[in-house]
């Protein structure tokens, strides 16, 4: 029989703080780019009865060894009785076997690492004095994607636009209290021509925004868009440089679906935190990110987390 570790999230927010995690997503970014992680085919598909999106990401990591997938999936009805929408759990295997080693909740696993590749991005390819940024999305990835930001930049205001005004004018307060400024809009337009950093975090099929409202020097981080069909932005003035995550999926899954040839896009981000290309190189350049969630990134932390608890001998075992 098996015998798996389970890390709760409590013990999982023990184990990993944000800042190891922007640092564990920039090198997983890097070795993919290098070869030295296998991505394998994601699954994605709606479950219509259930108002679901049923999804699995997996993948490799050569130089740890490591070897597991995330699955779960967007459930929309979850909001309607005080759940998440956004549902994962993370399994990790044993690779020389095959058996489960370590299963662990990956709700706040998949935040906080979305949040760290958005902070990536906009560390190689935003203005480094960037202080303003537009929040387009209230909910739990609009928080993890500022948090992230302002363990690399000085924000000094925050403007938020929801769907409905309740949810923004909670969360500008919510940013006030951590002693940002932070107000609440109903124009997605007029908030992101004021802002050095425009984060699009909805679930939309329709665009929220268009890339003619923003100034030279924005920076855009695309996060909402991970299912075929799905659209935040409309890019009728292309952006100086185009990068996503991981073409494969951005292209079809992402906000470049339908939108961004490979030949107009600049480069995946690992390309660029590798050193091989270079970021941001003047002021004026319009940048824009596309995530749309690689595996390579949950099992980094994931694995990071495991072996953390191993050594703390954290976690509770169960024999299968």
């Amino acid at each position: 029989m098996a015998k798996v570790l389970v890390i709760n999230q409590d013990l999982f927010q023990q184990l990993v703080t944000f800042e190891e995690t922007i640092a564990i997503v920039e090198q997983a970014f890097t070795r993919f780019y290098q070869q030295r992680s296998i991505v394998f085919p994601a699954v994605r598909h709606p479950i219509e009865e259930h108002n679901g999106i049923f999804s699995i990401k997996s993948s490799y990591l050569i130089d740890d060894s490591s070897v597991g997938l995330k699955t779960g999936g967007f459930w929309k009805n979850n909001s309607k009785i005080g759940k998440t929408n956004h549902q994962s759990t993370m399994l990790l295997l044993n690779p020389e076997t095959g058996e489960p080693v370590c299963l662990m909740d990956a709700n706040y696993l998949t935040g906080i690492r979305t949040g760290a590749a958005g902070a990536v991005a906009a560390k190689y390819l935003a203005r480094q004095n960037s202080r303003t940024v537009s929040l387009i999305g209230a909910g739990v990835q609009a928080r993890t994607q500022l948090e992230g930001l302002t363990h690399l930049f000085s924000i000094e205001k925050v403007t938020v636009v929801s769907h409905t005004e309740e949810s923004s004018r909670k969360l500008a307060e919510e940013i006030r209290q951590k002693g940002i400024a932070a107000e609440h809009s109903v124009s997605p337009r007029q908030a992101v021509e004021q802002s050095d950093i425009v984060i699009t975090t909805t679930p939309s099929f329709s665009p929220v925004i268009k890339t003619s409202w923003l100034t030279d020097g924005t920076h855009i981080n695309a996060i909402g868009s991970d299912t075929k069909g799905k659209r935040e932005i409309e890019m009728d003035r292309m952006p100086d440089k185009v990068v996503c995550d991981y073409w494969e999926q951005s292209s079809s899954l992402g906000e470049l679906q339908n939108q961004v040839t490979r030949k107009v896009l600049y480069g995946e981000l690992g390309e660029i935190t590798s050193g091989e290309k270079p970021g941001r190189q003047s002021a004026s350049e319009m940048t824009l990110f596309d995530s749309t969630g690689i595996s390579v990134q949950d099992l980094s932390v994931a694995a990071f987390a495991y072996r953390k608890a191993m050594d703390l001998k954290k976690g509770v075992y169960v024999e299968l």
